[in-house]
């Protein structure tokens, strides 16, 4: 059975919290397993993640005719799978904009799935955030996202119960890079799909197996969220 496409929407409420790199980690990974993901970014004017993937778009969502015509894009070809790159700045103004028209219904129509991932800061705000976004919109699958130096803020009671509340449909837990190799990655032409195929460039052997590591730990998060997804289009499939 062929397998429904996806809007991937990656976004956060927080800034400068790899909310990028996911979306990068997302689409090479999604590009390697041959599903070709068209990413949508929506930094206008220059983008974000532009400067990695030529052939993505840029949208200005700051003015209805840009919200149109996002939306208008998304719904023309139900055929393959989007990624978002939602800057926090944007964040309530299109998902306000989505309400507002009936967008999530009308993505189920057209046959996609809706799924968030959400980079979220282990505190008060952006939990409440990630919680208002999770409760309040019709989405098929919330992804909750964090870095693994937050482990010791979960410690506390009231910060791990908000968080497991929003991370039980799947998350992704990114380790923390050393300053050098972090720096790296971010700049263009890096490419993890390159490097997974055994383009190291410029790394040092160190910073070779430190990479793979980091990507052996995130790969598998997003296999099990894949999983998980595939089966739950599996299981909402009536047969006759």
């Amino acid at each position: 059975m062929k397998q429904k496409p996806h809007i991937h929407i990656v976004c956060s409420d927080q800034t400068r919290n790899g909310k990028s790199l996911v979306v990068r980690l997302l689409a090479d990974v999604f590009t390697l397993q041959g599903e070709e993901p068209f990413i949508l970014d929506l930094d206008a004017p220059t983008g974000n993640v532009c400067e990695f993937y030529r052939d993505a778009e840029v949208f200005d969502i700051m003015t209805v005719p840009g919200q149109v015509e996002l939306f208008d894009w998304l719904l023309s070809n139900p055929t393959r799978d989007y990624i978002l790159d939602v800057p926090a700045r944007h964040l309530d103004r299109l998902f306000t904009a989505m309400d507002d028209i009936g967008f999530m219904d009308g993505a189920r129509d057209a046959g996609f799935d809706v799924v968030v991932f959400y980079v979220v800061e282990i505190n008060e705000k952006s939990l409440g955030q990630a919680r208002f976004i999770h409760d309040n919109f019709s989405i098929d699958r919330f992804i909750a996202i964090r870095r693994e130096d937050t482990d010791i803020a979960l410690r506390k009671f009231d910060s791990f119960t908000a968080y497991s509340d929003i991370s039980k449909q799947g998350e992704i837990v990114l380790p923390v890079l050393s300053p050098g190799l972090a720096e790296y990655i971010e700049k263009p032409p890096f490419s993890f799909a390159a490097f997974i195929k055994g383009q190291t460039d410029k790394l040092t052997q160190e910073q070779q197996l430190e990479l793979a590591g980091f990507l052996e730990k995130v790969v598998d998060n997003i296999q099990k969220i894949k999983q998980r997804i595939d089966i739950g289009n599996l299981q909402s499939v009536k047969w006759s």
